[in-house]
């Protein structure tokens, strides 16, 4: 036995010293041990937004006046001084009362800065008034508020007090290098550490110990003592003849490190791993899709998605087009501030011209970025451009609603009127809606959209990004049609649409689904295997085989892991929750739902989920109180009226019931499922000509859907209706 392990333990000794610097376990070294050898790109940092990321707040660092000032927000004055040396805010607390606070950090620098406060609990909170950094020419140089059109309260949600608010949970881990969040349930505190207060070198190249080494040891090794390259830009050659003035990647490669690695940062995701700088992307993140209130139907910007998501739709990035293409990485300045930085790759004696762009050669709309980057402002001042790269399309917004870059400028004119303008250019192409048109008519419950959603979800030339937003969205479109659909991304390589087509899936029955599915469980995309963890909670693992068995609880141990990795979100303690409650653990369930609450007192979703539960154990005296709650927080959410319109039904009051089922049936989009519970429910209050009126209506959007069906097939036939039901059968019997 111990020959055998000395054995083994010397060639362990051989292996590792035959490893490069790269290959072993990495630690930080810090920024300053990089300028050294790197003056100028870490002079450059030092100048950027990532260097402001997050600093102490020291008179060099903050931009705010605090010399006692005040401003005046729902009724609540705040007020702004030093003291000691130190800054300081007077300004409502969590229960609404006046209190002084030190500020202990700045947060960004341009276009406005926020502060951080710190408590005893370890949390920091940023406050919701902001320094607008802007010049005053530019109506900056003063105090704002976050939330200018709607007073926030101390009982808001958003409250700067709040869990949206926390800096550890929200913000830390893209502001610093190297960030531990050091989270304890038990005592609800944090101990959050970094390596550096902003984000530095090592955010983004990775621990750098063995690159320090690697400068005095073997300098053949062709990392250089890293894991992964950053250099990703290429080069590139003109297409053709060069009469497309355009150009194209020289190697034809669509690389991703780069790429993925400030996506990590500049997108819409949520953490399902700790961060580890060079890792892909997926294994880390779940990406928001292109879906209502995120995006417009087009895949352009609403809510705040950031870069990741918008760019990964466009044609730059389909061809091979990386971030530093345009963005000095450690400055993060454009390459150019003019028409010059496109002209790299798009010739300027094409497009650079009047006859392209039909504007004055000094005028704002000659500027490529005005037309093809449109500008959305967050935050009240900053204005962030959309990385689509789009051509722009005012007949779409005619047609669908989206913005279009004509009218962001001309804003006293109309659509119609940017239209007409294009085709007095002779632009006169017909509207190409193509993923626009599919995707609103899904969002809005248009029948017959599932054909459309499939053709896009299956179309390999469509940006991966598009094609899983349709996937996701023909889970609204539960058929035959949409399962062969997923059944076929399932087996797609891309991990983003494959998670995706796992997250459509709902819907299926649970032995269906483990059948579709078991074979993904050990998937080599942690997004794909934890999207397959949690369609497949409810699968009782005692009656697998035992290898089958263990198999899937690996799995769900590593999704729970996952969730415990933001234990102090609301929505991971929610998704906790669900989880439980599949595996038929009800303790464990109420005490997720619970502690969701804790960290979030108006968090909606929690409370309803909180409430089914009671419900499904015959406690809804429990669930009366979560539900009045709820519909005080979110008086026009559909899901919450449904709830509690079923409650009252539970209770046996149905006049009391069907005000709240009607105001959800009249949600838009149209719901199948509350629409049939509303009609089922003027049936039983007497009101039956309503109740087949409603369900003729809905089936107008949910065609052929089996509940609406035969509900209206029973009223025909209770009422007499014979030659209504022979039509209906007619027309629904092959589906049905």
């Amino acid at each position: 036995m111990n020959t055998i392990w000395l054995r083994s333990f010397k060639l362990s000794l051989l292996l590792i010293a035959c490893m490069p610097a790269s290959a072993l376990a990495q630690s930080f070294v810090g920024s300053k041990q990089c300028e050294a050898c790197h003056e100028q790109a870490y002079a450059s940092w030092t100048e950027s937004h990532h260097y402001q990321a997050m600093l102490p707040a020291t008179p060099e660092n903050v931009a705010g006046n605090f010399s006692d000032q005040t401003f005046e927000y729902g009724g609540v004055t705040s007020r702004f001084y030093r003291k000691g040396g130190k800054y300081f805010v007077e300004t409502d607390n969590r229960l609404g009362e006046l209190q002084e606070f030190e500020i202990a950090y700045t947060f960004g620098f341009y276009p406005l800065q926020q502060y951080l406060v710190p408590f005893e609990d370890g949390r920091l909170q940023a406050l919701s008034i902001v320094w607008d950094s802007r010049p005053q020419s530019q109506g900056g140089q003063r105090w704002i508020h976050l939330y200018p059109g709607e007073p926030v309260t101390h009982e808001d949600a958003v409250h700067w007090t709040g869990s949206l608010q926390n800096w550890n949970s929200r913000c830390a881990v893209c502001h610093s290098t190297g960030l531990e969040k050091n989270y304890s349930g038990t005592t609800d505190r944090y101990n959050t550490s970094w390596e550096e207060v902003n984000v530095a070198c090592e955010a983004c190249h990775g621990p750098a110990s063995g690159h320090v080494d690697w400068t005095t040891g073997d300098q053949q090794e062709a990392g250089r003592g890293f894991s992964f390259s950053l250099a990703d830009s290429g080069a590139f050659a003109p297409v053709g003849d060069h009469s497309s003035g355009t150009m194209r990647r020289v190697d034809g490669k669509q690389p991703t490190v780069q790429v993925e690695t400030c996506a990590a940062c500049h997108s819409r995701r949520s953490e399902i791993a700790h961060y580890q700088a060079g890792q892909p992307f997926n294994d880390q993140y779940r990406l928001t899709l292109v879906e209502p209130g995120m995006y417009f139907p087009d895949g352009q910007i609403n809510d705040e998605v950031y870069v990741y998501g918008s760019f990964i739709q466009s044609k730059m990035h389909q061809a091979g087009v990386v971030c530093t293409n345009c963005h000095d990485p450690h400055s993060n300045r454009l390459l150019a501030n003019d028409n010059s930085l496109c002209a790299q790759c798009h010739s300027a004696s094409v497009f650079d011209r009047p006859e392209h762009h039909h504007h004055a050669a000094d005028n704002a709309g000659s500027a490529c970025v005005n037309c093809h980057m449109p500008a959305k402002t967050y935050m009240v001042v900053d204005d962030r451009r959309d990385h689509s790269f789009r051509i722009p399309e005012p007949r779409l917004t005619l047609a669908l609603g989206v913005p279009n870059s004509c009218n962001q400028c001309h804003q006293d004119q109309d659509a119609q009127w940017a239209a007409d303008a294009l085709a007095s250019w002779g632009v006169s192409r017909d509207v190409r809606a193509g993923h626009a048109a599919i995707l609103n008519a899904a969002w809005s419950g248009q029948p017959g959209a599932l054909p459309g959603l499939l053709a896009l979800a299956n179309q390999p030339a469509q940006p991966a990004m598009l094609r899983a937003s349709a996937i996701l969205a023909a889970q609204n479109y539960p058929s035959q049609e949409a399962l062969a659909g997923i059944q076929q991304l399932l087996l797609t390589e891309d991990p983003l649409l494959k998670a995706s087509a796992v997250r459509a899936m709902d819907w299926v029955p649970e032995a269906q689904r483990y059948a579709m599915l078991r074979d993904l469980i050990s998937d080599k995309s942690r997004a794909v295997r934890l999207a397959v963890a949690r369609q497949l909670s409810g699968i009782p693992a005692d009656q697998l085989p035992p290898a089958s068995a263990a198999e899937l609880k690996t799995l769900w141990q590593e999704y729970l892991e996952s969730l415990q990795l933001n234990a102090d979100m609301p929505e991971d303690q929610m998704n906790l929750g669900l989880f439980f409650s599949s595996t038929g653990d009800m303790v464990a369930a109420e005490k997720a739902y619970r502690r969701a609450l804790q960290l979030a007192p108006a968090y909606v979703p929690a409370m309803l989920n909180l409430a089914d539960l009671y419900r499904a154990n015959g406690l809804d005296p429990q669930a009366e109180p979560l539900l009045l709650r709820a519909i005080k927080m979110a008086p026009g959410q559909a899901s919450v009226q449904h709830a509690m319109g079923l409650l009252r039904i539970r209770q046996g009051d149905m006049a009391k019931a069907l005000p709240h089922l009607e105001i959800a049936a009249r949600d838009v989009p149209i719901n199948a499922r509350y629409n049939y519970v509303y009609s089922v429910a003027l049936w039983e209050a007497g009101k039956r000509g309503q109740a087949v009126t409603n369900l003729e209506s809905v089936l107008q959007t949910y065609p052929g859907d089996r509940d609406l069906v035969s509900a209206l097939a029973s009223y025909y036939q209770q009422l007499g209706e014979v030659e209504k039901l022979r039509l209906l059968q007619e027309r629904y019997a092959p589906a049905n």
